[in-house]
């Protein structure tokens, strides 16, 4: 099973957290996620290609197998969260290893639709599903889509934040630090004419030194927040040039850029989810989410020497087309870098929780989903948190000048319940029953 070679990767990402392959597969799994690694003082930086291959192999040669009704690609897959919460108990109380199939919620690649049945104590998941394998990123995604699957540990994770008595937006952000900003003003102050453009970029960037990573509302030990991080992570890489987008159709930010921004203008962008209806039937116990997808929203900051100054709403033309080019492409993006696609699905448990929150339902069926939120091996919290990011890897140079961007990642999905609308949804509740004879059902 994977906990015995890289527990870590059963949610994994265009990324991977630690700070040496062998101390990665040796020592330290918990520390990963995918492609970026993150060392014991908590930096972030990427993982080498030829060890992403060999985490890739690793992972591949110690997956289950894949039952035959689960490999199959299906429109609907119904999973029980309570006979899930059983499965859990059962391993629990054992001793034993989760079963991956479990851990990846049957294949799901999507929640579409979340049934309550307080009679029964069980809420039902459903959604498009697959069999899964070892994608080239080192991802499990799904065998026909290359969609990133669910996981049951971001499902927990979202259900423990979405718990407390305040409604908090999950998010994470990877800024400059106020001293950065100081020290890389002290510095430009001493530039002089005879110095090179390189030299001065290079200066600027030491003088910056690493950006901070900022939660709020998630547990920045869980695996959902590391999946946040690293979504941004690669956003703010990709927008900056610093590594080049898979995506033909997605240029980079400075690419498109005639000149260095003016005024001190800072592009912000942050990734939040949208979906073009979520509903729920007059009882609140059948829900649809239909259309989900993330977008990428910008304002323009403004650096004024010594700080960053939010401003309020404002707009920049330039800064909107790059956040506009973003969404349009995020669904290849998707597959070929898997963090985002990771995203997606941590948004779709995000607004899950909230439902059931919002509901009572985590209230009232404490006893259905006791184990899974108490399971060490879903909520086991990873021994480094990323907390900074090399300035290098996430910073860009234009016509001899500096550029770095700021903003992250924001899911509301409290908001997002409160607007749901009301529909009928009888017919999708009379045929997306529990399932019967397993936990999961076609």
């Amino acid at each position: 099973m994977l906990r015995h070679a890289l527990r870590f990767l059963t949610v994994l990402s265009v990324f991977v957290f630690c700070g040496s392959l062998y101390a990665t597969i040796n020592d330290t799994s918990d520390s990963a996620v995918g492609g970026v690694l993150i060392n014991a003082e908590g930096m972030l930086s990427q993982v080498l290609t030829e060890e992403l291959t060999q985490l890739r192999t690793e992972v591949q040669e110690n997956l289950d197998p894949i039952a035959g009704e689960l490999d199959k690609p299906v429109k609907y897959r119904r999973v029980s969260l309570k006979k899930i919460n059983e499965e859990v108990a059962y391993c629990t109380e054992r001793g034993l290893e989760i079963p991956d199939a479990v851990k990846c919620l049957g294949g799901l690649t999507e929640i579409r639709y979340l049934l309550i049945f307080p009679e029964e104590q069980d809420v039902v998941l459903v959604g498009r599903a697959e069999g899964w394998e070892v994608g080239p990123k080192g991802v499990l995604v799904g065998k026909e889509s290359g969609k990133p699957v669910l996981q049951l540990e971001d499902l927990a994770a979202a259900m423990h934040a979405a718990s407390g008595d305040v409604r908090k937006v999950f998010s994470v952000s990877i800024d400059p630090t106020k001293e950065g900003l100081q020290r890389m003003s002290q510095y430009a102050s001493t530039v002089n004419a005879q110095q090179s453009p390189k030299a001065i970029a290079a200066g600027m960037e030491k003088a910056l030194g690493a950006q901070s990573v900022t939660f709020q509302g998630v547990d920045p030990a869980s695996h959902f927040a590391y999946v946040l991080a690293a979504a941004d992570f690669r956003m703010k890489q990709i927008s900056m040039g610093v590594t080049k987008s898979p995506v033909r159709t997605l240029p980079s930010f400075v690419s498109m850029m005639k000149s260095p921004s003016e005024n001190g203008a800072l592009p912000r962008w942050w990734l939040a989810p949208n979906y073009d209806s979520i509903s729920c039937d007059a009882e609140r116990l059948t829900w649809s989410f239909s259309g989900g997808k993330v977008v990428t929203m910008t304002e323009t900051d403004l650096y004024d020497g010594n700080a960053i100054v939010r401003q309020g709403g404002k707009e920049n033309s330039v800064f909107k087309k790059w956040a506009d080019k973003m969404t349009e492409n995020y669904e290849e993006l998707s597959v070929k870098e898997p963090i985002f696609g990771q995203l997606k699905n941590c948004m779709d448990c995000a607004l899950a929780a909230a439902v059931l929150a919002e509901n009572g339902t985590m209230d009232s069926m404490a006893s259905t989903f006791a184990p899974m939120l108490a399971s060490p091996e879903l909520n086991d919290a990873r021994e480094y948190i990323p907390t900074q990011v090399p300035s290098a890897s996430v910073v860009a140079r234009k016509g001899g000048a500096f550029m770095f961007v700021t903003g992250g990642v924001a899911i509301n999905p409290w908001e997002m319940v409160q607007n749901s609308k009301k529909a009928d949804l009888g017919k999708a509740r009379a045929k997306l029953t529990i399932p019967a004879k397993s936990w999961f059902e076609n």
